[in-house]
Formats: structure tokens, sequence, C-alpha cells
């Protein structure tokens, strides 16, 4: 497994300078005093991505099929890109709260309501998208993998406006708990998605 490691961040370092040079500039930007939301979610949204970014490339670079004639599991393979998914995301996610706390004290308060809502917001943001497209992409490959995501998320979009036409509306509860529900399903999401990838994987012909 660490082997896996190693190698999923030397293929960051040179497939995902870009996504990383956008989180360094974002965070700083945040850091900085730039009251936009936007660049304190962006960063995790982008470090999200690179585990599918990186399965892209395995497949491009036939390691699919050269990682069979190596030591490692199908489970040992799918459980590297879910850890380097949450590698990154936790240095996004960490480095975002960080911003927005330094945010807040330059605006004169703090607010640990608030804190928690923005922290729970980025969690949700950091692992919904690879919890959703990483199955459909150990099950049919990268780019069909996209493809079924995509049309999945047609679907939900479709039927939450359905449901928004027949007069059901979701009503976001107040209690002080529903940030850490939020973040716990969340992690609760990710979990088993990494176990119904590792099940897919196993029964992928390469």
């Amino acid at each position: 497994m660490k082997g896996l490691l190693i190698k999923d961040f030397y293929m960051t370092a040179r497939y995902c300078r870009a996504f990383l040079l956008i989180v360094a500039v974002f965070i700083a930007v945040s850091f900085f005093g730039d009251d936009n939301i936007f660049f304190i979610v962006y960063p995790v949204m982008i470090a999200s991505v690179i585990p599918m970014t990186l399965i892209s490339y395995d497949e491009r670079d036939k390691w699919t099929q050269y990682s069979g004639t190596l030591p490692y599991t199908r489970a040992q393979l799918v459980s590297s890109k879910y850890l380097i998914g949450l590698i990154f995301g936790s240095a996004a996610f960490v480095l975002s709260v960080a911003a927005s706390v330094s945010r807040m004290l330059a605006n004169g308060y703090f607010s640990l309501t608030e804190l928690s809502v923005i922290s729970a917001v980025l969690l949700v943001l950091g692992l919904i998208g690879p919890s959703l497209i990483l199955p459909f992409a150990f099950k049919y490959g990268a780019e069909k993998g996209r493809i079924a995501f995509y049309i999945m998320i047609g679907i939900i979009c479709a039927a939450g406006v359905l449901l928004s036409g027949l007069g059901f509306n979701a009503v976001m509860p107040e209690s002080p708990w529903a940030p850490a529900v939020t973040a716990a399903a969340a992690v609760l999401l990710y979990a088993a998605s990494w176990r119904l990838s590792v099940a897919f994987y196993k029964k992928r012909e390469l």
C-alpha cells in the first residue's frame, strides 16, 4: 500500500501541478482578506477531483493491466485512490477552515456556529463528488464512469425539479446539530462508496 501511495503522489506532482497551484493561490487569496466564500470552497472541490484524474492517467498508461502482475490486491488499488483523496482533501479542508477563521478575525469577530456550518459545507463538497463518481469509474472505467455519473446527476436534478413542481420542498433543519449530522452523513457516504468501489473492481474484467 505504501508503494501505491508513493506512486500516486508522484503522479499527482507530475500531472496535477495545475490543481495544486490553483489550490495554493485560492487559499492565499482567502487568507489575505478576500471575503468571497468561493475562495474558501473551491480548493476543497479541486482537491476532490484528484483521485478521478489519477484513475484517468492510470488507464491511459495501461497501469490497470500492469498492476495485475504486482503483489497488490484490487482492494488495495482502490483504497490507494480513496486514501489519496482523503490526504489531499484533508489538507485543503484544514487550510480552508484556517482561512475562514483568519477571515473572521480580520473582520473583527468569531462565530463558532458559522465556522461549524462552513466546515460541514466544506466536508460535504469535498466528499460527495468522489463518493458518487469513483464507484462508476471503478466499475466501468474512467471515461464510461464519467458518462454514467453525469447521467445519474441529470436524473437526480430532473427528479428534484419534478418534485419541486409537484409541491415538495426540502427544508433544512435549524438544529445546532445539523452541521454535525450533515458532516457525519458525508463521511458515511464516502465509506460506503469505498466499499462499493472495492466490490465493483474485484468483479471487473481488465
